[in-house]
């Protein structure tokens, strides 16, 4: 017989939710870190200004403490003594002058030239004679006030001994007695006068000495050259052939052990610059066809500098210097970068480069947003950089 047949009912099986419930999540979290990346929206607007090279080799005259639309320097001026200890390896008898620095004044209308030897007098009789030949400038008003002009300079004792060893000093100049200029022409002490000797010292070896003596003149220009680098203000600009020197003899004193000891007094002078003053008078010369107000001269500092007549001067006995600056001179136009900045701001990339391109002082610029699907310059501009590369 036919066996029965039976009929099983069951429910079909339901779909698995898992599907929707990961299509979700996706949405969820892709959602989520567009929303989150949002906050991180920035833009990086990297520009390179116009710029050239030309060569210069130009002559220049500057005016001591012009303020005005001219072309000025002023001067700075340093004081140093340095020592250096060397073997003594015989004695005999040494007769050495005393010899410091001391500040000319001159009250009178006229530049007055002084000859080497010229003698100054202390209170006490004290006779010191002018190493070299020099003039000093002749009263100025400065700020409305009438000053004397003045110099520092080098004297030496008239005798040797050490009872010219002495400390800050008033001079007068014994020449002049009997006329007004003895009360108008006088000096100060800058340093003590000291190195004074007379007796039995220990020796020096002639070429130990020769050494120490290059070594040291060497060492002490380059402590007065970094001592006057302390004194320009930063809107300054110093060119190191404008320095000049004053180096008083080695003066030999015992030391300690069957030594010596060698000191040098050194006075350095040197004319400084105001770094606008001078870029824009080279590019007057050098790129005429464009103001200060659009280019800078990025490169002030490497240009060769050298006074025109090829010697160094005292720049304390000038009211006006003429130099010559050579070199390949840089010059960078100029733009007003946190305008730039603001009339990008909110722009899409394309627009952006266009508001650019209408700046003439910038030769090329491109513009990078974050995230990678982001196209639009941010409204805030704490979110754009801008990237000189000329800088």
């Amino acid at each position: 017989s036919t066996p029965p047949s039976y009929r099983y009912e069951y429910d079909e099986p339901r779909k698995s939710s898992r599907t929707v419930l990961y299509t979700a999540i996706f949405i969820f979290v892709v959602a989520a870190a567009f929303g989150i990346s949002a906050l991180f929206r920035g833009a990086t607007v990297t520009v390179t200004p116009r710029h050239e090279t030309r060569e210069l080799k130009q002559t220049f005259t500057a005016k001591k403490d012009d303020t005005g639309s001219g072309l000025g320097f002023q001067t700075v001026t340093t004081n140093k003594d340095i020592e250096k200890t060397v073997p003594a390896t015989g004695e005999q008898q040494v007769d050495v002058k005393a010899s410091g620095t001391i500040i000319i004044f001159n009250n009178t209308t006229a530049s007055q030239p002084l000859i080497a030897t010229t003698r100054f007098q202390t209170p006490e009789g004290l006779i010191y004679k002018l190493v070299d030949g020099i003039t000093v400038p002749a009263r100025q008003v400065k700020n409305g006030k009438t000053v004397p002009g003045s110099m520092e300079v080098l004297v030496q004792a008239e005798s040797t001994g050490d009872k010219y060893n002495v400390g800050l000093k008033d001079f007068t100049i014994p020449g002049f007695k009997g006329s007004s200029k003895y009360t108008q022409i006088f000096a100060r002490s800058k340093t003590a006068m000291t190195g004074g000797f007379s007796g039995m010292q220990k020796t020096v070896d002639p070429e130990v000495l020769k050494t120490a003596e290059t070594d040291m003149e060497t060492e002490l220009k380059s402590v007065l050259v970094r001592e006057i680098q302390t004194q320009i203000p930063e809107n300054f600009i110093l060119y190191e052939s404008a320095v000049t020197y004053s180096l008083s003899p080695v003066v030999q004193v015992s030391g300690q052990n069957g030594s010596a000891v060698l000191k040098k007094k050194g006075t350095a002078s040197a004319v400084i610059f105001d770094r606008g003053s001078l870029s824009r008078a080279v590019i007057g010369v050098a790129l005429s066809e464009a103001t200060s107000t659009q280019v800078k001269v990025s490169n002030l500092s490497a240009l060769g500098f050298s006074y025109a007549d090829g010697t160094k001067v005292d720049p304390d006995t000038l009211d006006a210097i003429t130099f010559t600056l050579t070199g390949n001179a840089d010059f960078i136009w100029v733009f007003d970068e946190n305008k730039l900045k603001s009339d990008i701001l909110g722009l899409s990339k394309q627009q952006g480069t266009t508001v650019i391109s209408t700046y003439p002082s910038i030769q090329e610029a491109w513009i990078e947003t974050k995230p990678f699907w982001n196209k639009t310059i941010p409204t805030d501009p704490v979110k754009v950089d801008l990237v000189n590369t000329l800088k």
